[in-house]
């Protein structure tokens, strides 16, 4: 499958997630745990084995700097603002409350996710078609918890409507960027960007998976999903 389609299918499922009442009806908590589970899985086989080898492949040293500058980064935006509505609705978060910089931070994650998406691609097929799933998942449980949480804290309708109309552009604004970057870049930027879609992806997976993992009482399942992303990634590039 092609990058567009991916785009397409993320911008879709934002809009779905946050205004088709069958799609919003069918997402319990316990679900979304588990399907940020096996995105956690995804992301992690895929950074691990073909993003990053890539990225090594091309500049070992920029590559390396590209992956800490994301993770260094997610880490501190996480830490000031709300980085992704997902898990705050799921954990009832009252740390970071849903205010204009919150939004700047989502769709600026937004933003990201579609530049990471044409880097997963430019690293091969399988990369790209294994991310661009992760993404489009994500962008449904995205778009419903969103709306959800802008109701919550008070935000009118047509507010609300504009808001995810704008988390649903951001994704392929920011591929279309990465995508006509690409193809000009010298190989160790490249290298950096690739490390950069690498890094995030490592950080993205891990703060999804590991901090429910540790907890008593939490859904056993989540671990079944998690490893069941990883096994999907390694039966895929063992028959590439």
């Amino acid at each position: 499958m092609s990058l567009s389609f991916f785009v397409l299918a993320a911008f879709v499922a934002t809009l779905a997630g946050g205004l088709a009442p069958a799609v919003r009806a069918s997402m319990s908590r316990r679900g979304l745990r588990r399907m940020f589970s096996l995105r956690s899985g995804v992301l992690l086989a895929v950074a691990f084995v073909e993003i990053l080898p890539e990225a090594w492949s091309l500049n070992p040293s920029t590559a390396g700097w590209g992956a800490l500058a994301a993770f260094a980064f997610l880490f501190l935006l996480g830490s000031v603002a709300m980085l992704d509505c997902c898990p705050e609705y799921l954990e009832n978060c009252s740390v970071h409350l849903l205010t204009g910089s919150a939004l700047a931070a989502l769709l600026l994650h937004s933003l990201i996710d579609g530049l990471n998406l044409a880097a997963a691609f430019s690293a091969g097929g399988l990369a790209g078609a294994a991310v661009g799933t992760a993404l489009a998942l994500h962008k449904l449980a995205d778009g419903f918890t969103l709306t959800s949480l802008l109701s919550q804290n008070g935000y009118a309708r047509k507010a609300t409507l504009g808001v995810l109309v704008l988390a649903s552009i951001a994704t392929p604004a920011g591929c279309l960027l990465g995508r006509v970057g690409i193809a000009a870049m010298p190989a160790p930027v490249l290298a950096a960007l690739l490390g950069f879609a690498g890094g995030s992806f490592i950080y993205v997976g891990a703060a999804d998976i590991v901090p429910r993992l540790h907890r008593r009482g939490e859904d056993r399942w989540e671990l079944a999903f998690f490893a069941a992303g990883l096994a999907v990634m390694t039966a895929l590039k063992r028959g590439a």
